[in-house]
């Protein structure tokens, strides 16, 4: 090179450098240009509408049905939450609120009280199942919906709310006085042994406390003499990645990868590794449920016992939402508004995404993706830590798979009309019912049947009768949940759940770990055919000091 030229290369250098840095400010400026031309478009819009309509239109509403518009315009999770919903979500999140303490619906257009929650003012006060809350301070609950009576029935703890009861067998109106209190969502409401030595745990959603809630059910198990554990996930929709990540470190090792997370904005890409040993030892049987209604959260903890080998996954393959949602305050203009945003996917130890792509492509093209036996051949291939296959691109997917018990259309009927909770009241009102567990009688059978029939529900009294099992089951929970508690009545519906009691089975025989992978080896045995694409994605990563960010769920309907 002459001396010429390496005089001239800085130069250059400094020509091409501004040429980009040019070329880039050119291109944000006319991004800039493009968003205001769209932006007049839309004011426009909002002008003729505002002046033209029909009717006189909220501009507030008109606003918000427009951020609503948008954000529901990039994927199925990015929303908008007005102050209502705002509130809803804080509550999930934290799991507390101040209320009465009783779970609700509308039966027959009359607001009626599921069950009460124990330890609340409402069930220290004598509040039953069954009861029908015909007044609120005063006014008629007549055509409320829950969404209303939840919002009058909720407040701040210590203050006061009226409500009237009419109760079945009572001539008289009932009048109670509540004061509200804190009112604490469990996140993991159940815990129990099975079977003896087979430990049961139900994980609802992921709150601020779901990791310490599952500590002390764990703490309780093992000192009934537990020895293997069955981790119920099945319709969690999910919650806090936090706890997601607290949660999965007490079944994984110090160090261990349980999930990272990939974005655009700063502090996005980051991996959350187990800060502390495992609870249990390698060799304790863990078995994992889950099915369609699992998601998010509680795919990430399936995912990381199932990519580290610490248990199997069992159920019917989970939602498939891997994408992490950041709660974003909004402007204070609009009060207490926020925002759920998209902001990262999140990928398994073993390298897998587990996001179902068609819940994305659906949104841009009307479709619905891949679907059935071709979606499942074209997932891609990945290891676990021990090296057997599991599969990406759309939900967890079990290494035993357990299809649920499908119950009969009449059954089906007969719970969507209330017609087990009506019996229920009825005949408790009436009934003596010995304490211990409740049996159906042929008295009590023949009861319910001449019930169906004065509440003119049409039905084929031999197919009732092929049905009775079912049909008694559901009679004795919901008597059970009138009479009893809700814990007891959940404890009669799992005897007809096939899902656990096959879960249970597989547990109860297993003396340790391996002798739960041996049934799953025709579920996850690698061949030399298929090697996997994910490698050994659990070594890789480091850690985050940063908070992150939040996934949604659902709120439950307890006032």
């Amino acid at each position: 090179m002459t001396r010429r030229m390496r005089r001239a290369t800085p130069i250059l250098l400094a020509l091409l450098v501004g040429v980009l840095v040019g070329g880039w400010f050119v291109e944000r400026v006319s991004a800039r240009k493009d968003i205001y031309s769209y932006l007049d478009l839309f004011t426009d819009t909002l002008d003729k509408v505002e002046r033209g309509y029909v009717e006189d239109v909220d501009s507030k509403e008109l606003m918000y049905g427009a951020i609503r518009g948008m954000l529901g315009s990039l994927d199925p999770y990015s929303m908008f939450l007005d102050e209502d919903q705002f509130r809803d979500f804080q509550v999930t999140t934290e799991g507390e609120f101040g209320g009465l303490g009783i779970q609700i619906t509308v039966r027959d257009g009359v607001l009626t009280v599921v069950s009460p929650v124990e330890g609340t003012p409402a069930y220290d006060l004598g509040i039953q199942s069954g009861d029908r809350i015909v007044g609120i301070e005063g006014e008629s609950t007549r055509g409320i919906t829950v969404d209303e009576a939840i919002k009058k029935l909720r407040g701040e703890p210590g203050t006061k709310v009226s409500i009237t009861i009419r109760r079945e067998g009572v001539e008289e109106l009932l009048e109670y006085t509540v004061t509200r209190d804190i009112i604490k969502i469990d996140s993991v409401p159940y815990s129990m042994l099975l079977d003896g030595d087979v430990g049961y745990i139900r994980v609802a959603r992921f709150a601020r406390t779901s990791a310490d809630e599952l500590s002390a059910g764990l703490d309780e198990l093992e000192d009934g003499g537990m020895k293997s554990l069955i981790l119920d996930l099945r319709s969690n929709p999910g919650g806090l990645l936090t706890q997601a990540v607290d949660v999965s470190d007490i079944f994984l090792d110090t160090g261990e990868l349980i999930v990272s997370t990939r974005g655009r904005m700063q502090g996005q890409n980051q991996s959350f590794h187990a800060r502390t040993p495992a609870r249990f030892d390698s060799d304790f049987p863990i078995v994992v449920l889950v099915n369609g209604g699992s998601a998010s959260a509680s795919e990430i903890l399936a995912g990381a016992i199932q990519d580290w080998d610490r248990g199997i996954v069992v159920g019917t393959t989970s939602f498939g939402k891997g994408s992490v949602q950041t709660l974003m305050r909004l402007r204070p203009l609009t009060k207490e508004c926020a925002m759920k945003l998209t902001t990262a996917k999140w990928y398994m130890a073993s390298g897998r995404a587990i996001e179902k792509p068609e819940r994305w492509t659906g949104i841009a093209d009307g479709g619905e993706g891949e679907e059935g036996e071709e979606a499942e051949e074209s997932r891609p291939e990945y290891r676990t830590a021990a090296g057997r296959i599991v599969y990406g691109g759309g939900g967890v997917t079990p290494d035993i798979e357990i299809q649920p018990r499908l119950r009969s259309d009449l059954v089906v009927d007969l719970e969507r009309r209330g017609e087990f909770f009506e019996f229920a009241i009825e005949y408790a009102a009436v009934h003596e019912v010995p304490e211990g567990g409740i049996s159906v009688s042929d008295a009590m059978w023949s009861e319910f049947v001449e019930f169906l029939g004065r509440d003119e529900f049409e039905f084929d009294a031999a197919e009732l009768d092929e049905h009775r099992e079912d049909v008694e089951l559901a009679v004795r929970r919901d008597m059970t949940r009138r009479l009893r508690s809700r814990e007891d009545a959940y404890v009669v519906a799992l005897e007809g759940d096939t899902q656990v009691t096959e879960a249970t089975e597989l547990a109860a025989a297993a003396t340790n770990l391996t002798d739960l992978f041996e049934p799953a080896e025709t579920y996850s045995q690698p061949s030399e055919e298929s090697p996997g694409r994910g490698g050994n994605g659990a070594l890789g990563g480091g850690g985050s000091s940063e908070p992150p960010p939040v996934i949604p769920a659902s709120p439950r309907r307890v006032p």
